[in-house]
């Protein structure tokens, strides 16, 4: 193996404030761990599903896709990837179909946002684990990937991702707590953060972990989609992880919502405009 010596010179002020509040002995590592981050922000990319048709939002959604509804002054999913950029992901593909146009006009390659934007296109409705899918040959590495009709805050990405990465996961799984987990089903996990068990929706209201639709992906993943035909990641590719050992969970106890149902978009503009969810 070739090594290779590379150095970093630091402006004089940042330096003067890594010696205040960084020992000596712990700068090496501090250093080292502080670059190892930035490098995987900047070359993490996030896959977001924004393909569906959005039934349960009808008449809505009849003429632009659920990820472009306004919460204040902006599309759903641009407060979605302006949450992701803070996190320092700037690289982003948009897994688009229904009413696509609406999407690519809007966003374009991302440079407005100051980021960069990438479509995978469905032909027909794909499922989520077809739309994973069709991104295969953009994606080369870890990834993100999450659901277009989310909105979230208080989520680390690079603890989500260290976390998937000492595990050696094939897929990790964001789970939050919900008070009625009737819509969602309820995800279980052993003490270790692996998924052992899928469970039917409960026929009454029942607090418990649901599944938030946010994931970490290997490149492995595209191994348990099937090419050429709509999949679904829920119901076949993580009962497959899962019963491999190879599906981890990681507890999300922030604000979240999915956007299912007309009462929830009405909940995140109420939480916009309320300052709750900033």
């Amino acid at each position: 193996m070739h090594k290779h010596r590379t150095s970093i010179e630091f402006p004089a002020d940042l330096w003067d404030a890594l010696k205040a509040h960084v020992p000596p002995r712990k700068r090496s590592a501090f250093i080292i761990d502080a670059v190892r981050e930035k490098l995987m922000r900047e070359s993490l990319r996030a896959l977001i599903l924004c393909g569906g048709p959005g039934i349960g939002m009808r008449p809505l959604t009849v003429s632009i896709p659920k990820p472009m509804m306004p919460v204040g002054y902006k599309p759903l999913l641009e407060h979605l990837i302006l949450k992701l950029k803070k996190q320092g992901i700037y690289s982003f593909i948009l897994a688009v179909g229904y009413l696509a146009e609406h999407l690519i006009r809007y966003f374009g390659d991302g440079s407005g946002l100051g980021v960069t934007i990438d479509y995978s296109i469905e032909e027909k409705s794909m499922g989520t684990g077809g739309a994973v899918k069709l991104a295969e040959k953009k994606l080369n590495s870890t990834f993100l990937t999450i659901n277009g009709d989310i909105i979230f805050d208080d989520l680390n990405i690079s603890r989500l991702v260290k976390y998937h990465r000492e595990k050696d996961a094939v897929a990790t799984m964001v789970l939050t707590r919900v008070d009625d987990a009737s819509r969602f089903g309820l995800v279980s996990m052993d003490d270790d953060g692996r998924v052992i068990a899928f469970r039917e929706k409960p026929r009454h209201p029942a607090p418990g972990l649901v599944n938030a639709g946010i994931y970490v992906f290997e490149p492995s993943i595209f191994e348990y989609i099937p090419a050429g035909k709509p999949a679904s990641l829920e119901e076949e590719v993580f009962p497959d992880l899962a019963d491999e050992g190879k599906l981890y969970a990681y507890v999300h106890n922030g604000y979240w919502v999915d956007v299912g149902e007309p009462e929830d978009y009405e909940k995140v503009v109420r939480d916009f405009f309320s300052g709750v969810l900033p």
